[in-house]
């Protein structure tokens, strides 16, 4: 397959969590994903000099890290880390119990006994009114504990062996034991940049960059592009402002260029959105490539990529090449491969995962032209993901780049496949969408992303009014154009720190409008994110549903619980999750489930329902179990108490799994429900 080139590009993000005047950041996941992902997927791809990848460094990034490279900027979860465990005020015992267990628990807390012993003691079910009463049940010993545990999960696996004799004591920590491990994460952090320009010069990588604030650059153009995708959607405002757009554009390469010392050839739109009015601002700013993902050339040329049951799309020649549209060339990622690894592989065996993604792509080589070159695009977070794998990754990626170079598979960085070949493909449309369902919902489609932009429209309005010129101004103003802030607005994701997002938002408006002596509006003294968060709904009555695989008439499920897989998100969403929703529920004899799926033909997967209380269970759907089901439009499953060994008051927790060949490509949570003697009643529901 010497004609196809696969091109693989890591995603870095962070948005400037900083407050004004406030050097001590809210969030800790600058410093965090500094320790645990940046240099070591770097040094990881290294030890495989035929490889060819590109990272992308947004500027937000760029700027934290440096800032915490040269000792401008704490995070609140540092200065409680540092802080002596016996002079701990109470306040701030409640605030590490709160904190200090954010990390993937399956992954990152429970492999280490103390660590996962003291969530336990803590209680997985976090009720904040309980806290300050649980903090006076921890000894010193056990908070100095915590506080060491909650970073040395953080570090990557090949810098541990430096301070290896904390993580073989695992408990009992001394004060100076936090030494070793500040010294260890400065160390780290001081290298990042460094190592990337030295690694780019050598020629082994592409480096590339995004919009200063990670913004939406499309709906800063013009937020009615918004419509294009949604008809249905109702805008109360317009905002118009390509001026807001150049210079996110403009000081991102500005940025850019700051650390690395070179203008970028290529260029990551904020989570893929693109618009044909943008194009001219990036070829304005010297960018020669862009990329999104393939939905949108999908929907710009009119078809669908419909896969096949090797995952080879159809019309491949068209997906696997550049298109060019007003001098940029725009290269389409295969969302399949790029979710493969960013949400399926990790819950795979390495070899399985690794030999999966491997025949994939011989099998879209076989599908080509053997006389036509052809290039595979895969692009995704480079941080996120890897916390959902076992070890942070280490064995996938160690393991893909030993496949890749074992198996001659071509690599390529995209703006050197574009010095040999030559773009025939021309868009005379561009769609204007996201990587996400190819619209832009995400940031702006309901009522909560709506009120965070008439505050933004608001404010630029008053300092165009008061011509305000003042640089640093202007650059906080930007800050309230990033997409970040639009994300966690809204009920499409839920996050325990939606709060802070939402404090941080207003708390930069509040600032700039007291730096230009105006009164602010009584909207920025309210939560834009009132409510709590609820994904799951409780069964309101007995059900008795017919399992056919069907929804045979609209009431038979309309009293069961419900969880809403298509609002469980956080940092990270796939494109499109195979599950969309759970319905559940009892009568006296039966526990009922039902999944549905999207968009998908749910009878080619296979489905097994995992126990995990009252006993450890696995229920395969099929022959040989003594349960009634049927997969056709939905997933129905009855299965009986009896062989769950449920009594009357007993609670029951489960999770769903699905398989295509063998391989696990979505789950559900842990869902866990208790059932009363007389009446069904869903209590502690817990993701």
């Amino acid at each position: 397959m010497n004609n196809i080139s696969l091109a693989i590009l890591w995603h870095f993000h962070q948005p400037v969590y900083s407050r004004p005047g406030d050097k001590i950041l809210p969030l800790p996941w600058v410093r965090f994903h500094s320790i645990k992902d940046y240099l070591d997927m770097l040094l990881h791809l290294k030890k495989y000099p035929d490889i060819q990848v590109t990272f992308n460094f947004t500027p937000s990034l760029l700027l934290q890290i440096d800032d915490y490279r040269n000792n401008r900027c704490q995070d609140r979860q540092f200065v409680l880390f540092r802080k002596r465990a016996d002079e701990l005020t109470l306040e701030e015992k409640v605030e590490i119990l709160k904190d200090f267990f954010l990390a993937n628990w399956e992954k990152m807390v429970e492999p280490y006994p103390r660590y996962f012993s003291l969530l336990l003691k803590r209680g997985k079910k976090l009720v904040i009114d309980e806290l300050p009463a649980v903090a006076q049940s921890f000894t010193t010993e056990e908070f100095r504990d915590l506080q060491v545990w909650s970073n040395l999960v953080w570090i990557d696996p090949i810098f541990r062996n430096e301070i290896k004799e904390l993580y073989q004591r695992g408990k009992n920590f001394k004060e100076q034991d936090k030494d070793l491990i500040i010294k260890l994460q400065n160390k780290i952090i001081n290298r990042i940049i460094d190592e990337y320009k030295k690694t780019k010069e050598d020629g082994q990588i592409e480096l590339t960059t995004s919009p200063f604030a990670h913004p939406i650059l499309p709906l800063l153009i013009n937020s009615n592009v918004a419509k294009i995708s949604n008809p249905n959607l109702n805008l109360p405002f317009e905002f118009q402002h390509p001026e807001d757009a150049r210079q996110q554009v403009l000081k991102g390469i500005e940025i850019f260029e700051k650390y690395f010392g070179f203008k970028p050839s290529g260029f990551w739109p904020s989570e893929g959105g693109v618009s044909a009015e943008l194009l001219p601002i990036l070829v304005d700013a010297g960018i020669e490539w862009i990329a999104t993902d393939e939905e949108i050339l999908a929907r710009s040329i009119n078809l669908s990529f419909k896969r096949d049951e090797n995952g080879v799309p159809n019309h491949a020649n068209l997906l696997y090449k550049p298109w060019q549209m007003e001098n940029i060339k725009i290269f389409f990622r295969d969302h399949l491969l790029s979710d493969q690894i960013a949400f399926v592989y990790n819950r795979c065996k390495t070899k399985d995962a690794i030999k999966d993604f491997m025949e994939r792509i011989r099998q879209i080589g076989r599908s080509l032209s053997p006389y036509e070159k052809f290039i595979i695009p895969v692009i995704l977070d480079g941080e996120n993901a890897w916390e959902y794998f076992h070890n942070d990754g280490t064995e996938f990626i160690e393991g893909f780049y030993n496949a890749l170079s074992t198996e001659r598979i071509i690599t390529t960085t995209f703006h050197g496949f574009l010095q040999n070949y030559n773009v025939e493909n021309t868009l005379s449309n561009l769609f204007p969408g996201s990587w996400i369902g190819a619209n832009f919902n995400i940031w702006i489609g309901q009522n909560e992303d709506q009120k965070a932009w008439q505050i933004v429209k608001n404010l630029r309005d008053k300092l165009v009014e008061k011509n305000i010129t003042d640089e640093k101004i202007w650059e906080r103003f930007y800050l309230l154009q990033g997409s970040d802030w639009f994300w966690w607005f809204g009920d499409e994701f839920f996050s325990v720190t939606t709060e802070v997002f939402d404090e941080l938002f207003r708390q930069n408006a509040l600032w700039i409008y007291k730096m230009i002596g105006e009164e602010p509006p009584h909207e920025l003294f309210i939560p834009i994110c009132p409510r709590a968060e609820v994904l799951a709904t409780q069964p309101l009555d007995r059900i008795s549903p017919k399992i056919d695989g069907k929804l045979t008439f609209y009431y038979e499920w309309y009293n069961a619980g419900y969880f809403d897989m298509k609002r469980m998100g956080g940092t990270m969403q796939r494109f499109a999750g195979l599950f969309s929703g759970v319905y559940y529920g009892f009568d006296e004899k039966n526990l009922y489930i039902r999944f549905d799926v999207s968009n998908q033909d749910p009878g080619q997967y296979e489905f097994e329902i995992e126990f995990h209380f009252p006993q450890k269970m696995k229920i395969e759907l099929k022959e040989g179990f003594d349960i009634i089901y049927k997969i056709d439009e939905i997933g129905e499953v009855a299965i009986p108490l009896s062989i769950l060994n449920i009594g009357s008051e007993d609670g029951v927790e489960f999770v769903i799994k699905a398989r295509l060949k063998g391989i696990e490509v979505d789950r559900t949570p842990l869902l866990k429900l208790t059932l009363a003697q007389k009446e069904i009643i869903l209590r502690n529901w817990t993701v």
